[in-house]
């Protein structure tokens, strides 16, 4: 689901592409030169539009640096511009206040070869600025994709550790309801022990039982005995006393 809305977020910038107005012609100053330049304004943020222009230098092997304002790639061979070396100038600015703020690309190329047709030059800088357009486009969508796929590995990386937790958890019910089962069979096994010691205990209290009622008749004989032998005693002394008289 989560790479369907990747693929969903980038059809739908690419399918709503740039607010762009046409190219437009104008003059800048370049260190002591002032130049013929264009501009083109866009319906996009600055930051956004800046990083496409120096992604795009950067794919052609271009490099830059920064240059009284300008994003510039000095002496270089631009093959949409020409076969010799030119210095290119990009300026990327914002225009406007507020909601109603746009983005303007500024594009110049100087350069000293004296071989090179300064109108045909003129030209190429122009149809190269119109192709930033599309480039920005495919850079916003790559920004997008990078977000959605950066969320992706966020998620992922959420459901894995919570996967985890899950796993460690099931195994710490695992583990207590062993526990909880050990403990009952122990419960079980004292429960039968204390049956066994409730029963001896039963007969231990009957033997007592019958050897009370035991004692209780030898009493009753030694106390019939002790009668018997006092009548005994005294019919001894009865006749005892006839034989004396």
């Amino acid at each position: 689901m989560i790479k369907k809305l990747v693929v969903a977020a980038v059809a739908l910038s690419m399918s709503l592409g740039l607010m762009a107005q046409s190219v437009q012609e104008t003059v800048v100053t370049v260190g002591a030169l002032t130049v013929p330049a264009y501009t083109m304004t866009l319906e996009k943020d600055a930051k956004l539009v800046e990083g496409a222009v120096k992604a795009r230098l950067s794919d052609a092997n271009l490099k830059t640096k920064n240059s009284e304002g300008y994003i510039a790639a000095l002496e270089q061979v631009v093959p949409e511009l020409a076969t010799v070396p030119v210095s290119l100038y990009a300026k990327v600015s914002e225009e406007g206040k507020k909601k109603n703020k746009v983005t303007v690309i500024t594009l110049c190329a100087t350069s000293t070869d004296l071989t090179i047709d300064q109108n045909t030059l003129k030209d190429n800088v122009r149809t190269y600025l119109g192709g930033f357009a599309q480039y920005v486009n495919r850079y916003e969508a790559m920004q997008n994709m990078a977000a959605q796929q950066e969320e992706l590995k966020k998620a992922q990386k959420t459901v894995s550790a919570a996967e985890s937790a899950v796993s460690g958890l099931e195994k710490n019910i695992a583990s207590s309801q062993k526990k909880i089962a050990d403990k009952r069979s122990e419960i079980e096994k004292l429960q039968g022990k204390i049956k066994d010691c409730e029963k001896d205990i039963s007969d231990l209290e009957k033997s007592i039982e019958k050897d009370q009622s035991k004692k209780v008749d030898a009493e009753k004989r030694v106390e019939e005995a002790k009668k018997a032998a006092r009548a005994v005693e005294a019919e001894v002394e009865r006749y005892r006393s006839m034989t004396e008289q």
